[in-house]
């Protein structure tokens, strides 16, 4: 199989299929002459993805290069697959052990390793082309040799991000070994196999060619209640707590890291956690539970990362998101996040992990785990819910937007101009009353002490008026962050199931009376699926808006009596 060497270093962006490659780097092409100007190959840690083709050259080996070898293929047929050996599935981000025999998983590596690979791809120009309908991003090369970079969105990972690389590379051999079939398949398949409907598995999942071998471990079920589809309630609620975050050190040193504590009330464990353990289970989690948006994690930072603010910062945020974890039906009971928040063995810790990144029942193939209600579900009723509910979502997300930035508002200026004003009337009423220091007579005397103590005081509420940015309005931006980083990913899962309710339709006609059954039977349990999170995440809006803007408002009452309390007792001292 041929080979490349990349020319130059090529970052690839979140959720696209695209892999990151480093000039110098050799790769094995998998295929050739995509859409776009675009390569697919492999690199040595096994990570498959798309690269362009203008950044790589061909590369002959020669015997002294220490290259792995090159797997074979059949071009014996224009749809035949490449012949690969077996890979577990696991998420590109980390390597299973076939890949590779170090499992860097446990390897304690910091933010200032990812800010530095970072900073050694500026130059690197990535001017995406997003369409909705899943095309391939279409980039261009450099541009006055600045990154044209964009902020940075919660971690969040969207549908693009549900299959793993191998994964993706099972689900294009799934369709090659099917090659000979397509002139005769009353199912026409989506030949975009770049789209998230396509690489997510749904696609294979609706026409009924999911392929698992091992046996369902986790099964969840959605029910109707009182006409209303929700997913079967949690029969034992429980909550985690995250604390206690330590900076922590290894090779004498040279590397820091902050990790967590998190203790769970289902097993009174206490486990300790960092950064990137939260990171990989939130790939995990949105591998496998496809249609449903997993809560953004802190964002990373790596100026100031170990300043008491950013880690209180990120505990807070951190503990947002286990507890949506933990109040929800589904996330709630999953194996992957029960391992994270219970095992402290090592052996065990890397086993399930191993476990986690071969599950099979991910993405579409996850909708094989649920049960639903026998009735059957309308189209059309189905198509004006969720239509209802993405019109929630916009109008929901702008007005957040709006609270956010009124509220980022009043934090500067309370922290600023407010506090400062305070301070400053604080001194003012100080040189007052050093101008009535020379007095000598008693009411001079009670007057001074009088001014002396508002002066103080003046100081004191300016200083309250900071802390109240931190402790009362702090908590209400940072539950506005986790609410817009879990609806971003609505859009995707939404355009997902339409396009699967479109599948069937166009199939409906031309399948046999059981086959279009069978098909009805897939696209009602996703469905069911899709409406009962719909349920959920209407009901944890509702909930989460509540219990954040009471206990704000409970705050800011308490914080103007205290202000008024001060000054009313200063009153008294004029009397």
């Amino acid at each position: 199989m041929a080979q490349v060497r990349a020319e130059y270093d090529f970052e690839a962006q979140p959720n696209s299929g695209e892999m990151t490659i480093a000039a110098g780097e050799i790769l094995t092409v998998i295929r050739e002459n995509i859409d776009g100007g675009w390569m697919e190959g492999r690199n040595v840690r096994g990570s498959v993805g798309l690269f362009p083709e203008t950044y790589v050259t061909p590369y002959q080996a020669s015997p002294s290069d220490n290259v792995p070898p090159a797997y074979s293929t059949s071009s014996s047929h224009h749809h035949q697959a490449t012949s690969l050996p077996e890979v577990p599935r696991a998420s590109a981000a980390y390597p299973t052990a076939a890949a590779s025999q170090n499992d860097d998983f446990d390897d304690e590596w910091t933010d200032e390793d990812d800010e530095q690979a970072r900073n050694g791809r500026r130059k690197n120009v990535l001017v995406d082309k997003i369409a909705r309908d899943g095309d391939v991003p279409v980039r261009r090369g450099i541009v006055d040799g600045e990154l044209r970079s964009r902020r940075r969105e919660p971690s969040r990972p969207t549908v693009a991000s549900s299959l793993a690389s191998n994964s993706r590379r099972d689900l294009s051999r799934s369709h090659s070994e099917h090659g000979a079939d397509r002139g005769s398949s009353k199912v026409n398949k989506n030949i975009n196999r770049f789209s998230n409907f396509v690489k997510s598995g749904v696609e294979a999942y609706v026409i009924g060619e999911s392929k698992t071998s091992s046996p369902i471990s986790e099964r969840h079920e959605v029910i109707m209640n009182n006409g209303i589809i929700q997913w079967k309630p949690i029969q034992q609620y429980y909550h985690c707590v995250v604390d206690k975050p330590k900076k922590e050190s290894k090779l004498k040193g040279l590397k820091s890291f902050i990790a967590y504590s998190i203790t769970s009330s289902l097993t009174n464990i206490q486990v300790s956690r960092r950064y990137k353990h939260f990171d990989w289970l939130h790939e995990q989690l949105s591998a496998k539970y496809i249609f449903i948006p997993i809560p953004p994690l802190p964002e990373k930072q790596v100026a100031g990362r170990y300043e008491e603010d950013l880690i209180d910062h990120r505990k807070h945020i951190l503990q947002l998101w286990v507890n949506k974890i933990c109040r929800h039906p589904v996330l709630s009971q999953s194996e992957v996040w029960l391992h994270f928040i219970s095992c402290t063995d090592e052996k065990d810790w890397k086993s399930g992990k191993r476990r986690a990144e071969k599950d099979e029942y991910i993405g579409g193939s996850f909708l094989n785990c649920i049960q639903v209600p026998q009735q059957q579900l309308e189209p059309n009723s189905v198509d004006l819910q969720v239509e209802r509910f993405q019109r929630s979502v916009k109008t929901s997300e702008e007005a957040m937007r709006v609270m956010q930035e009124r509220m980022n508002m009043f934090q500067k200026v309370f922290a600023g101009p407010v506090k400062q004003n305070w301070q400053k009337m604080g001194s003012a009423f100080k040189t007052l009353q050093q101008s009535f220091e020379i007095d000598e007579t008693v009411a001079s005397r009670r007057l001074t002490d009088a001014l002396a103590h508002t002066a103080s005081e003046y100081h004191e509420i300016g200083q309250v008026f900071d802390a109240h940015t931190k402790n009362d309005m702090e908590p209400v931006l940072e539950n506005l962050y986790s609410y817009k980083g879990t609806v971003q990913n609505v859009p995707d899962i939404l355009h997902v199931h339409k396009q699967a309710l479109q599948k069937y339709r166009d199939s409906e006609g031309r399948l046999s009376a059981v086959e279009a059954e069978k098909m009805r039977q897939r696209m009602d349990t996703m469905s069911y699926a899709v409406i009962a999170e719909i349920q959920h995440q209407t009901a944890e809006k509702v909930e989460d808006l509540k219990s954040t803007m009471g206990t704000y408002l409970k705050r800011q009452a308490a914080f103007y009596q205290d202000v008024a309390s001060k000054l009313s007792s200063l009153s008294a001292r004029y009397d």
